[in-house]
């Protein structure tokens, strides 16, 4: 089994169910774990250019004294993983975390952090799917499952984002017990003559042993009929390709990427 290098984002020192995954991988893929915690430094409110002088140095003192602590018991944290981890800190601000976090994403195999609930993670995030050229594996808060990879369901769709995540995720289907591609409410004239059979094929020829679900939305939207469908299979990995629309309309609009970025109860492995 060829080792990987996995680097665990952090946004504070409470995401237990980073470490766990990294954890999990470390003894499952015999991983190199590299925890990076982001410091959020104070950024003035409202975006007022002048703070005082005083109050913005006790500003300073006080975040540098938290975060100090934070990566203590980050470092606490890391200390307890099966094979430790390398640990390391970034200050940042809202405007530099994805510029940060794709720096250090780029020299590792996956990226691991908890869904993100702040500006601050949602940046993390955007930095490390959209400008890293690496995959993004996203788990609930306090996840503390102890497999991750062993049943996945692939969130399939006839376009480039789908195909991505599924090269990306080559490792984890290779040694998983069980793969199911899942289609939702997939027409023939879109997604070929028989949605999915082609990439099952495609798998199958990998030594991929897969099995091929075509579900019916029967009105319900399609993140909802996705999670169903991982419910029913005992999944503990959901493997899918991250924003298809474009990013804008995502945002207005919604989307599956987005809800289940928000929602999932299962770790979500996303490419772009």
């Amino acid at each position: 089994m060829t080792p990987i290098d996995i680097l665990a984002v952090l946004t504070g020192a409470d995401e237990q169910g980073v470490m766990n995954a990294a954890n999990v991988l470390s003894r499952r893929r015999k991983a190199h774990i590299a925890a990076l915690h982001l410091a959020h430094l104070p950024e003035a409110a409202g975006g007022e250019l002048y703070v005082a002088g005083n109050l913005w140095a006790k500003l300073i003192d006080d975040f540098r004294e938290a975060s100090a602590a934070e990566l203590s018991s980050i470092k606490a944290s890391a200390a307890r993983l099966d094979a430790g981890a390398e640990v390391r800190q970034a200050e940042v601000v809202l405007g530099t975390v994805e510029s940060t976090v794709a720096q250090h994403a780029m020299h590792a195999d996956l990226t691991l952090m908890q869904r993100p609930d702040s500006p601050l993670a949602h940046a993390a995030f955007e930095g490390a799917l959209f400008s890293s050229g690496r995959p993004v594996l996203l788990v609930p808060p306090n996840w503390a499952a102890d497999t991750l990879g062993k049943r996945i369901m692939v969130a399939w769709k006839s376009k480039r984002e789908a195909a991505r995540a599924l090269a990306d995720a080559a490792v984890f289907l290779q040694d998983a017990e069980h793969v199911v591609v899942v289609t939702v409410d997939a027409k023939p004239n879109g997604d070929g003559a028989a949605p999915g059979r082609d990439i099952c094929r495609h798998l199958a020829r990998r030594g991929v042993e897969v099995e091929l679900r075509n579900a019916d939305g029967l009105g319900r939207s399609p993140e909802d009929a996705l999670l169903e469908e991982a419910r029913h299979i005992g999944a503990d990995l959901i493997v899918m390709g991250g924003y298809g629309q474009s990013r804008l309309r995502e945002f207005v609009f919604g989307g599956v990427t987005r809800a289940l970025t928000r929602t999932s109860p299962v770790p979500l492995l996303l490419s772009h």
